[in-house]
């Protein structure tokens, strides 16, 4: 039988003399030490009173300051020995372990923190929080800070770098500490205030405001006590491609609130307006005739612009097994038959009304 060390100068000896269950702590624990000695490239401290360890210079926190005999500082365990039997420990990742823990709570509460943006991409924000760096997708902007200036990449980064060196309040909506991946949401703050004056208007009701952005989805639009915001596809119901050909930041509109939802406002111009196909399309009957150009040719069919406000479909199974490249041409006018009309669906259906129906090309819509 081996004789038990009295005087244990290895971890491996103290857990021989009192036992592994004894030893308060492990890898990866972040454990209170107390400092014996301290130099440039180290720092020499007392573990638990069971162990001596040593902290690297590169281990060192950045916010340390003077340190000396006596002085007790949080370390994260390395490792329980290294080879001349000192723990190893680190600052550094204790402080990160600390950051995380806070970061854990704040995202259980719910609670706004303030970031500190310090770089830019074309898709959102670096943040900076103690020394942690999260990210702002664009997407998670606020309406004041989203940059509408369209889909060009370059416009959307050379906006987002206007927001460097500010500070903007936020809400955690997804971390990963093994990825060390943080994504920050100003979107998902909700002004209080201003979901208090989203309360004072109702759904249906008229308001009249300027447009002060013009963005690929839709319109920005002051509304008085707060911006509202009108989808492109409540703008109008005709179909429009690009809303700057259509409007100018500035200009005047009128709209219906169409929505209210944790102080944001949605609206709708085209409420306010008579829905032209409900109008036009009693000018078409079942089995009737009617006039129409090809504005676009798929493997599935043909779309055709009857009027203004009416578009049919010429579907691939009303072409007796042709392609439809071979019964019809985009941008020439042709006469059909419409086989059904389906109002709640807004949908026409289609077939050619005469086996030598191209006529002549539409040269002015």
């Amino acid at each position: 039988m081996s004789k038990v060390n009295a005087n244990p100068k290895t971890m491996a000896e103290l857990v021989e003399l009192m036992g592994d269950t004894l030893i308060p702590f492990d890898q990866g624990d972040v454990v209170d030490v107390t400092v014996l000695s301290s130099s440039r490239d180290s720092i020499m401290v007392d573990v638990a009173g069971l162990a001596t360890g040593i902290i690297p210079e590169k281990e060192f926190s950045t916010a340390m300051g003077k340190v000396n005999p006596g002085d007790t500082l949080q370390a994260y365990v390395v490792s329980t020995e290294n080879d001349n039997g000192y723990v190893i420990l680190s600052m550094k990742k204790a402080e990160r372990e600390r950051l995380w823990s806070m970061l854990e709570q704040r995202n259980n509460d719910q609670e706004i923190i303030n970031v500190r943006i310090v770089q830019a991409n074309k898709g959102g924000l670096v943040a900076e929080y103690n020394n942690m760096q999260g990210f702002i997708p664009v997407s998670q902007l606020s309406a004041k800070n989203y940059p509408r200036v369209g889909g060009d990449k370059l416009k959307i980064k050379k906006k987002l770098m206007e927001l460097i060196g500010t500070n903007l309040p936020v809400k955690i909506i997804s971390y990963d500490k093994a990825a060390k991946k943080i994504i920050f949401s100003e979107k998902a703050v909700v002004d209080s205030d201003l979901e208090e004056k989203a309360q004072k208007f109702e759904i249906g009701q008229r308001v009249k405001g300027k447009i002060t952005g013009i963005v690929d989805f839709g319109l920005f639009v002051d509304i008085g006590e707060l911006e509202g915001l009108v989808h492109i596809s409540q703008v109008s119901w005709q179909r429009i491609n690009n809303l700057k050909d259509h409007f100018k930041v500035g200009e005047e509109i009128e709209a219906e609130v169409v929505n209210i939802d944790a102080g944001r406002v949605s609206l709708s111009m085209k409420k306010l307006l008579a829905d032209p196909w409900q109008t036009e399309v009693k000018n078409l009957e079942v089995g009737g005739k009617a006039d129409g150009i090809v504005t676009q040719v798929t493997p599935y069919g043909a779309f055709v612009k009857l009027s203004d406000s009416l578009e049919g479909l010429f579907h691939v199974s009303q072409m007796n097994n042709q392609k439809p490249e071979e019964l019809v041409t985009e941008g020439q006018n042709y006469t059909f038959e419409v086989i059904s009309i389906e109002p709640e669906l807004r949908k026409i259906s289609l077939k050619l009304a005469e086996t030598k129906a191209k006529k002549t090309k539409k040269t002015d819509e």
